[in-house]
């Protein structure tokens, strides 16, 4: 199995039209990423109050890009979340995520949600370098 890019991730895919279009930074020689974001109005759950599918999926998402220094191959396999406390909808929180080991394809990663210094929710993820299947040919578009 390959992964590709086709521009249409909910939290960053440009041409999504109803994603986040954020994109977080990587820093590949230290394993980090991270983003900022204001979650509008529409990805709430209670009101003025993130879903917690949405912090799932930002957590998600900067785990993947700060395990992509491993490989840009690379798929969730387990994340586990503590929701500490209620992430308000537009206003900025700032989500980081550092690959912690690598374990011959497993790539493990902790992130943190904070908003104003205070840590809203924390996870830790399992990540795993996909295998290239014999006779696929790798995608042409590479992940960014």
């Amino acid at each position: 199995m390959q992964v590709s890019d086709n521009r249409c991730c909910f939290i960053c895919g440009p041409a999504n039209p109803i994603g986040l279009k954020v994109k977080p930074s990587r820093d590949e020689a230290a394993g980090r990423a991270w983003l900022t974001v204001a979650i509008p109005p529409e990805y709430q759950g209670w009101e003025g109050i993130a879903h917690g599918g949405i912090v799932a999926a930002l957590l998600d998402e900067v785990s993947a890009y700060a395990g992509m220094a491993v490989s840009k191959q690379i798929v969730t396999a387990e994340l586990n979340i503590r929701y500490l406390r209620p992430v308000p909808i537009d206003r900025e929180v700032i989500i980081e995520a550092q690959v912690r080991e690598q374990v011959r394809r497993s790539v493990f990663v902790a992130a943190t949600m904070t908003c104003q210094g205070e840590v809203l929710a924390r996870s830790t993820g399992r990540m795993v370098v996909l295998k290239p299947v014999p006779g696929e040919v790798a995608p042409a578009t590479p992940i960014a």
